[in-house]
Formats: structure tokens, C-alpha cells, sequence
């Protein structure tokens, strides 16, 4: 009996926390959150993707193997 009356705690803290998280979401505007981070995301993603056409530009030929002279002394 204990183990059931033990799950049943766990579920009415669950249910408060999941109450309480809902609650604070609706307060602190979630869809102006969401709205921030995506625009972040997507500033980083553009960043990233300048950064790489940068550097496609900045190649000049089809990479050449390099000799490297080994001189014995």
C-alpha cells in the first residue's frame, strides 16, 4: 500500500509543478520569448552561413598538394 500511496505524492507534485510552470508561462509572455529566440537562432544561422560563403570566396583554386623538403643535416 505504501508504494501506491508514494506514486500518488509524486503525481500531485507533478500536477502542482506543471500548474505552476503553465502559470508563469502565461504571465511572462511566452510567445514574445519564443518570438526572441528564434530571431537569435536564425541571426546566428545567418552569421555562420556569411562566415562560410566568406571563406568559399576567399579560395583561389582547387587545393594543390604542398612539398614538403626533408633535408638531412
Amino acid at each position: 500500500m505504501r508504494k501506491s500511496g508514494l506514486g500518488l505524492e509524486w503525481a500531485r507534485e507533478g500536477l502542482s509543478f506543471a500548474e505552476r510552470f503553465l502559470g508563469q508561462l502565461e504571465q511572462n509572455q511566452p510567445e514574445k520569448h519564443v518570438r526572441n529566440a528564434m530571431k537569435e537562432w536564425l541571426l546566428a544561422s545567418r552569421a555562420v552561413i556569411d562566415s562560410m560563403i566568406d571563406t568559399m570566396e576567399e579560395e583561389s583554386g582547387p587545393p594543390a598538394a604542398r612539398k614538403i623538403s626533408i633535408s638531412s643535416e
